[in-house]
């Protein structure tokens, strides 16, 4: 109920920060699953890696089709003649269907590179769907900064200006001199400076949030009660070899050996002769009626075989394994590549979990140092720059706790999209 009031509170705060700027703002309540939801619909980027993804199963389903046998029809109609003699007509139709029994293999080649190229495509949209997840994430985790920051900031300010009147009360007892009053009235301006250009930038986040949505709405300020992570979580290290088989890249370059070695075998099945069966059957008539009829029908087996090409088979094939040597090669740089950046990734992932925790001590330290500061200040037992030193310190230590959260969001989201996650669950608190 608390949460939902200081909601409220804040969105009438940023309203009157964009009043000036436009009568017609509108508010948005969004969370994370909802904009997964408009993500999933309206996202350019994973629209178009589904239509690409929809081409390479095309392309699977049309080799498989060059195992059944060709069918068609035929029918023809037609009349001539002369001034001489009288016009003649015929009328015929049929069935015809052809069947290539072997052609070395092509086709089952043909079917298994299709096959390679289609899970290389499913890996592509997987790829896809993940930075656009990553990208969402990002954007979603800079609007929940952003209100956190505006709520810090209105802390900030309201402390800085308590300071200035606990200032104004010792200037006029004589007991602090004016540079140091004109000191924290400076800072109660830059914390109101602060507030407003975060106010502000929450249009910012919002406007970026909504391209990312796929929406061009400028009028329209997101908000969310979702808020970032307050602890870093535990994890265990992962066996990086097996993280790696599940990389997007990984899986391509992996396909795309299995491609070349098909593509292969394919231009090699050239060496070997190809061999169809045909039949067919038909009807004619010479006066257009269907009660008499000549029929025909045929039926047969043929062989061909090229015996010389002008060499463009052995120049086809040494390509083909040029091609091959190219995909295996990339496949191993790939695999060196991404266990390396795993590692780092995963390290980085560690180190912004523990931030958090070190600068949540910190500012639990240096809290309980500004209380005592505070009171040996008013009561005149600490000096004035001890005090002020001290009392920055716990305002800075609040604005890097945050900034070590966002952070640790941040690159969370780094790492489940290099290891290829898609729209995932985000650890957020409310």
């Amino acid at each position: 109920m608390k949460k939902a009031y200081q909601i409220v509170i804040l969105s009438f705060i940023v309203l009157a920060a964009f009043s000036s700027i436009s009568q017609a703002v509108v508010f948005e309540t969004v969370d994370w699953d909802s904009i997964i939801r408009q993500a999933q619909e309206q996202n350019p980027s994973i629209i178009e890696a589904k239509i690409s993804l929809d081409n390479a199963e095309i392309a699977y389903r049309r080799a498989i089709g060059e195992l059944f046998p060709e069918i068609g029809l035929s029918a023809g109609l037609s009349q001539s003649g002369s001034d001489e003699r009288e016009a003649s007509k015929s009328l015929s139709y049929g069935i015809s269907a052809s069947l290539n029994i072997f052609n070395g293999f092509s086709n089952y080649y043909l079917i298994k590179q299709r096959n390679a190229d289609l899970q290389s495509a499913k890996a592509k949209y997987n790829r896809a769907i993940s930075d656009a997840a990553f990208d969402l994430a990002n954007a979603y985790i800079n609007l929940m900064w952003a209100y956190e920051t505006v709520s810090l900031l209105e802390t900030i300010r309201d402390r800085r200006s308590e300071n200035k009147e606990m200032l104004n009360l010792k200037y006029n007892s004589g007991n602090v001199d004016l540079g140091s009053l004109k000191r924290v009235i400076a800072d109660v301006e830059t914390a109101q400076l602060d507030l407003r250009k975060a106010q502000r930038y929450i249009e910012t986040a919002s406007i970026a949030l909504l391209s990312i949505l796929g929406r061009n709405e400028i009028n329209v300020i997101l908000q969310t009660q979702e808020r970032l992570p307050m602890n870093g979580r535990q994890i265990k290290k992962p066996n990086f070899a097996q993280v790696v088989e599940n990389i997007p890249e990984y899986i391509i370059a992996k396909y795309s050996v299995e491609s070349a070695k098909s593509q292969l075998n394919r231009t090699e099945s050239s060496w070997y002769p190809s061999i169809n069966m045909s039949a067919g059957i038909s009807r004619s008539n010479d006066e257009w009626q269907l009660s008499s009829y000549n029929e025909s029908w045929n039926a047969g087996i043929s062989l061909n075989y090229s015996l010389f090409s002008g060499g463009k088979n052995i120049l086809d094939i040494d390509s083909a394994k040029n091609n091959l040597k190219t995909a295996q090669n990339n496949f191993r740089a790939i695999n060196y590549s991404l266990i390396s950046k795993a590692v780092a990734a995963f390290n980085n992932l560690l180190d912004a979990y523990e931030t958090i925790s070190v600068r949540s001590s910190y500012l639990e330290a240096s809290k309980t140092q500004a209380e005592i500061s505070e009171r040996k200040y008013v009561n005149g037992l600490s000096s004035y720059q001890d005090w002020y030193s001290i009392e920055n310190d716990f305002i800075n230590s609040q604005s890097k706790l945050l900034e070590a959260r966002k952070s640790a969001a941040v690159i969370e989201s780094q790492w489940r999209n290099f290891t290829g996650h898609g729209f995932f669950k985000l650890n957020y608190t409310e």
